[in-house]
């Protein structure tokens, strides 16, 4: 799972301040992207760092993902985008556009009602794809 937190939490909000206020949890492909260029994306754990690059270290199980997720937690503390707009297709496809030309895109595959994407506030309101369904009486 893909997890993008946005906006540091109030130091009072919450008793880890580890954490963002609001974050994105993705459990379908997604990537994010600067200028363009895919620069993560949930495919990158198909193989290990140590095929795509020299690390030392031939045996390592960290992944591509692992790498670049790092790189992009780093970026992302440094430049602190913020976002600008947020669209959502009827099918779930999800375009979150940040400030400094990068973006965070998630497209649900699954033909069944299985979660895709949650946004949400800690402690708080969430929002979930698809719908959660409100129970029925029977």
């Amino acid at each position: 799972m893909g997890i993008i937190e946005f906006d540091p939490a109030p130091s009072d909000a919450l008793t880890d301040d580890r954490w963002s206020a609001f974050a994105l949890h993705l459990q379908c492909p997604f990537r994010i992207t600067y200028r363009s260029r895919a620069i993560l994306g949930s495919a990158d754990l198909a193989w290990r760092e140590s095929e795509v690059r020299d690390t030392g270290r031939p045996d390592s199980e960290r992944t591509m993902y692992d790498f670049m997720a790092d790189r992009v937690d780093a970026t992302f503390a440094e430049l602190q985008p913020t976002v600008t707009t947020v669209r959502i297709s009827p099918l779930g496809d999800l375009h979150v556009e940040l400030d400094q030309e990068f973006t965070v895109e998630a497209f649900p595959v699954s033909s069944g009602r299985a979660e895709a994407w949650r946004f949400l506030q800690r402690n708080a309101e969430h929002v979930v794809f698809p719908p959660e369904e409100p129970a029925h009486d029977h």
